[in-house]
């Protein structure tokens, strides 16, 4: 027998059910990730921190760390430790971001420009401007004199990979399109 195909007329297509999922995984993952951060933030508060002025970070880059099922106390496995799941469990945005590329993947579907642009396609972290990644704009050029060279470029700070996105405003015409509106607006004056 042959595949029954989706109806035309139905919402959202004959692969809604894909789509809710890898929608799903994405919120899921955005949510935790903030609620981590959340936390990482009021655990850090000025008064709980000893702060040297003149102390540097040794490094840009942040190795994750993960916890192995081994070195977890009885009383946290049982869940009546007094820590939240978010803070125990600080991969788990990671794991769904993998988890919807595999659904993508495995159904041929293509992700949307922008969830694809949000995570790093190396480690799966989601990418937070300034927490977990570095934006800038970049132009090779000689002393920055082709504004149409910029490129913006993310960098990782958990695995350090870099994702380069031109930032042209649009592409130059061909030459055979520049001769059509040459033309034309050549046929134009002519006429008034």
């Amino acid at each position: 027998m042959a595949k029954v195909k989706g109806k035309r007329g139905a919402a959202g297509g004959a692969n809604s059910h894909i789509r809710a999922r890898l929608d799903y995984l994405y919120n899921a993952a955005n949510y935790l990730q903030s609620s981590a951060t959340a936390n990482q933030a009021s655990s850090n508060s000025p008064d709980k921190m000893d702060v040297e002025p003149d102390a540097k970070p040794a490094s840009a880059r942040v190795v994750p760390q993960f916890p192995s099922c081994e070195n977890v106390p009885v009383e946290q496995s049982t869940g009546t430790s007094a820590k939240s799941d978010a803070d125990s469990l600080p991969h788990l945005p990671r794991v769904f971001i993998s988890q919807m590329r595999g659904v993508s993947l495995k159904a041929q579907l293509r992700l949307p420009i922008e969830t694809k642009r949000s995570y790093c396609k190396r480690c799966d972290t989601l990418l937070v401007p300034g927490l977990s990644c570095v934006q800038e704009i970049r132009n090779d050029s000689r002393g920055r004199k082709k504004p149409w060279a910029d490129v913006r470029v993310i960098r990782c700070t958990t695995c350090g990979t870099e994702k380069r996105f031109p930032q042209t405003e649009r592409r130059s015409q061909k030459l055979s399109e520049r001769r059509k509106n040459f033309e034309s607006k050549g046929e134009q004056n002519t006429a008034t």
